[in-house]
């Protein structure tokens, strides 16, 4: 009796293990099918960003728009103008009128490591993150969310960890929250979607 009680315990952990593994993967091929049929998409975003011993926020908005193929923009307009532009090989930030450009690659800025994840996000590649990161995946009601983090502790790295999440029914990323090193946490939440799909 005890045997089979055994038996029938791992079979449903089995079970219920594989199913897990299987939501994610189907996870990151619809993610990766969807992007494919983008081939512009912009809309809104709040960014807000907090110190977790202090009481400050500072509220930031603007506006993104992404090209398959060519390039992210985030112009921000609140509180000051300031601009992003990320492609695969570089991230291009300008404000008040200095533009500074930096490497995708080997950087340990944490506004370059976002955009990298970002950028992977959009093209639907993010499974391709697990070469540098540990991506944490959970389905939890409409959301997929998927936790990323460095492989091992790195004192040079900028992020403990980057939690995205993902609507269900659309794959669109909704919210993206990145926990700093330094202290500060910040959040975007984008809105106002608006999708010109391949033809």
């Amino acid at each position: 009796m005890k045997i089979k009680l055994f038996v029938l315990v791992i079979a449903l952990t089995c079970s219920l293990t594989g199913r897990a593994q299987g939501s994610e993967e189907q996870f990151y091929k619809e993610l990766a099918l969807k992007s494919l049929e983008i081939e512009t998409l912009s809309g809104s975003f709040t960014q807000t960003k907090e110190f977790r011993s202090l009481d400050v926020k500072v509220v930031s908005k603007g506006t993104f728009r992404y090209a398959r193929n060519r390039e992210m923009h985030f112009d921000y307009t609140v509180p000051y103008e300031m601009g992003i532009v990320v492609n695969d090989l570089t991230v291009k930030i300008t404000s008040r009128g200095k533009t500074n450009t930096y490497p995708l690659r080997d950087q340990r800025n944490a506004m370059v490591e976002m955009a990298l994840i970002m950028n992977y996000c959009m093209k639907g590649l993010l499974h391709e993150l697990k070469a540098r990161y540990n991506l944490a995946y959970a389905s939890e009601g409409p959301d997929h969310r998927v936790t990323v983090s460095h492989l091992k502790d790195d004192p040079t790295s900028a992020f403990d960890r980057i939690d995205l999440k993902f609507a269900r029914e659309h794959f669109a990323l909704e919210e993206m929250v990145i926990s700093e090193k330094s202290g500060y946490v910040t959040t975007y939440v984008f809105s106002g979607l608006a999708v010109n799909i391949v033809r």
